[in-house]
């Protein structure tokens, strides 16, 4: 007797009970998207609502909590956490009615969506963090350099614009994971083993594109400010030496403190732009390793053949399977 993988499936927990097996026979989609920075994770579940609950007593209410989790029918669990809902959605037409319940990861809806104006004063950079992100009820997570600031200004800025900035500023990358802030550098990601790898060929890989790019690419980036002792303007220069273009990028009206935070913001601001010199998409059957923050590797593609960072992820699940895309870049460990 010859045994192969059970069928995908997901579960829904919603506002404490599992309600799978009741939504199974109209559900259509389920569909949760990742992110590896600066951005919410979300789930979207779309049902048919044939006999009008959906638009009555079932009808999901802002602020309800939804718990998602993919199976892939292998032994591999996805567990995609907590979401609260914000957004429904419903539509209709000749083909009947649906239902759209949109959720946003929980708890980033509450205290880090309020703009706030406060200023961090003779704190290292993983105080503040910490400091942030406790307001919120979030631990945090990650490699954090050791950079001191005299004076970090919160201006009119949401807690998750306000990190995002500073991780951008500092050489991080920032994400929110249910209750955990990740904060942590390039390379204690972009170093990273790769989660998964694939080929040209793999039968799981259903479809891929590639794009080089040497427009808003640099060469080297250049810092200017006031230096606080000498009491004159100075430069710093970091130079990136897989980009061929002659281009620099120039940064200045920033807020720097002493050489250390213009190198940090350097390499940085350099780091993000590059990052897209080389990028694409991948399609694959559905791959519970095909996350947000992991690097992959592909191969058998030529000058294409690399470790890749994924950027952003999609899981979806409907009658016709499970699948996983994702969009990438350079894993470019600096």
């Amino acid at each position: 007797m010859i045994f192969g993988p059970a069928k995908p499936y997901v579960t829904l927990i919603y506002r404490g009970v599992d309600i799978t097996a009741e939504i199974d026979p109209m559900l259509i989609s389920v569909s949760y998207t990742d992110h590896h920075h600066g951005e919410v994770d979300e789930i979207d579940v779309e049902v048919h609502d044939k006999d009008g609950r959906w638009k009555g007593s079932w009808e999901p209410q802002a602020g309800d909590i939804m718990n998602l989790t993919f199976f892939d029918g292998w032994g591999g669990v996805l567990p995609c956490g907590d979401f609260e809902l914000d957004e429904p959605d419903f539509s209709g037409g000749r083909g009947g009615d649906i239902m759209t319940a949109r959720g946003l990861a929980a708890p980033v809806t509450k205290s880090l969506r309020t703009e706030k104006t406060h200023g961090y004063d003779d704190q290292d950079l993983s105080a503040i963090v910490n400091q942030v992100a406790g307001r919120a009820g979030l631990s945090v997570e990650g490699d954090i350099q050791n950079l001191p600031f005299e004076r970090v200004t919160q201006r009119r800025e949401r807690d998750l614009e306000f990190l995002t900035r500073l991780a951008e500023d500092t050489g991080h990358y920032f994400t929110i994971k249910g209750t955990k802030a990740i904060f942590t550098s390039f390379k204690s990601v972009d170093g990273q083993s790769p989660a998964f790898a694939t080929f040209h060929g793999d039968h799981a890989l259903t479809d891929y594109n590639f794009k080089r790019q040497t427009s808003d690419t640099y060469s080297k980036a250049k810092v200017s400010y006031l230096d606080p002792d000498k009491k004159e303007t100075t430069r710093h220069e970091e130079v990136d030496a897989d980009i061929k273009t002659a281009d620099e990028l120039k940064i200045s009206g920033e807020r720097v403190e002493s050489p250390k935070h213009a190198e940090a913001m350097a390499k940085s601001k350099l780091h993000f732009a590059n990052r897209k010199s080389v990028s694409g998409s991948i399609d694959m059957v559905g791959n519970v390793k095909m996350l947000a923050g992991n690097t992959f590797e592909l191969l058998g593609m030529g000058n294409y053949s690399d470790t890749y960072l994924l950027d952003t992820t999609t899981h979806a699940m409907t009658r016709g399977g499970y699948t996983s895309s994702g969009e990438f870049l350079n894993a470019r460990e600096k």
